[in-house]
């Protein structure tokens, strides 16, 4: 596989938001939808630079404070989808069903992609992980196509067939990849990573009636320095 450059850490930040509560309450105002194309699962408000351009740009200044000194450094963003998901158990009543399991996927080629975890008191099992493709590897698209058929219909449309063929997709999947990065569901905390990290909801079961994050994929971003791993890479000393 070819190495694809990075300019932004895998890395986690606890307490993120201020008033999480209000985030929640802001979160639930909304109506949410299914994607059309069956790319994720689970239900998504409207993306919130439509209406919300405050809390966007708000939120997108607080992400970016993480990596740059905005005192000595100019950043802006264009081309980002934010929004709020809510997912639902596929069993609520096992969690260890292995359908409550998300399928590994990437996110497409951008240099920063994440989520904030909304749900208070959500079982910590229920939060994510970075994978890495070992020798059994197969191509990501093989493994998207699969999946858009079964994520465009609602739960409980899914017909027995359906989850069999779901229950297939994830084992089948799973052999591809070995876990790298955990993080643990926990309400409020920030999680980072690139939309070519490989990842997975570990369960969509999190002891409560939904599982809500606000997501977030940026696909450009300018500054008049080097994002972190450049910066790191440009100062590296050699150690033997």
């Amino acid at each position: 596989m070819k190495k694809q450059p990075k300019y932004f850490q895998v890395q986690s930040v606890d307490n993120f938001f201020s008033k999480p509560e209000e985030v929640v309450k802001f979160a639930n105002s909304f109506e949410y939808k299914k994607g059309p194309n069956g790319f994720w699962p689970g239900k998504r408000s409207e993306e919130l630079h439509i209406n919300h351009n405050q809390f966007f740009n708000s939120f997108l200044t607080k992400l970016f404070a993480l990596f740059f000194d905005y005192n000595h450094t100019k950043v802006s963003w264009n081309e980002v989808g934010m929004y709020f998901q809510k997912t639902c158990a596929f069993d609520p009543k096992d969690k260890n069903n292995i359908l409550n399991t998300g399928l590994i996927h990437q996110d497409g080629d951008y240099p920063i992609v994440g989520l904030v975890y909304l749900t208070e008191g959500a079982d910590v099992d229920s939060g994510t992980s970075i994978m890495l493709p070992n020798n059994q590897y197969k191509h990501e698209e093989e493994l998207a196509e699969k999946k858009v058929t079964l994520y465009k219909k609602s739960q409980n449309e899914l017909s027995e067939k359906d989850l069999e063929d779901y229950k297939k997709l994830i084992i089948d999947t799973n052999k591809n990849f070995d876990e790298s990065v955990r993080f643990n569901n926990i309400f409020n905390r920030l999680i980072t990573y690139t939309g070519k990290d490989f990842h997975k909801c570990n369960s969509f079961y999190s002891g409560k009636e939904e599982r809500l994050t606000l997501v977030f994929f940026v696909k450009k971003i300018q500054t008049n320095t080097h994002p972190p791993i450049q910066r790191s890479e440009s100062n590296l000393i050699k150690i033997y």
